[in-house]
């Protein structure tokens, strides 16, 4: 099987167009958090960065709104981080908790995602 963080044919026009959004969020998020110095620490695959694959592939960007939305930990695709929280999701909701704060829960304001997140891949031999 196919690394699915290398997978071209996952990336679709409607994935780049949901992945370029989150990508922009991600990157002001890091910025706020390296301005109180904490380093960017997103893979070099990771789908909160414009041009990998998995910020192209639709499938992972629906997965990432509903982990934003519902506070869902999003773990991290890259082999010497699997498991671990992805830094662009913890960074996006670092943001957004401290909203939250001000504003109540985001959950809250615009409800659930009415989409399950995708099924695992099957293990890369």
């Amino acid at each position: 099987m196919t690394d699915p963080t290398k997978d071209h044919k996952r990336v679709s026009a409607e994935g780049r167009a949901l992945g370029a959004t989150m990508a922009r969020l991600a990157d002001k998020a890091c910025s706020q958090l390296v301005a109180l110095d904490e380093p960017d620490d997103r893979c070099k695959s990771c789908a909160f960065t414009a041009g990998t694959v998995p910020n192209g592939c639709l499938q992972t960007q629906m997965d990432v709104a509903k982990a934003v939305v519902e506070n869902v930990p999003f773990l991290c695709h890259q082999a010497d981080r699997k498991g671990w929280p992805c830094h662009g999701w913890y960074a996006v909701r670092a943001v957004i908790n401290e909203t939250e704060k001000a504003k109540g829960p985001l959950l809250d304001q615009v409800g659930p995602c009415p989409w399950d997140f995708s099924p695992p891949d099957a293990e890369v031999a």
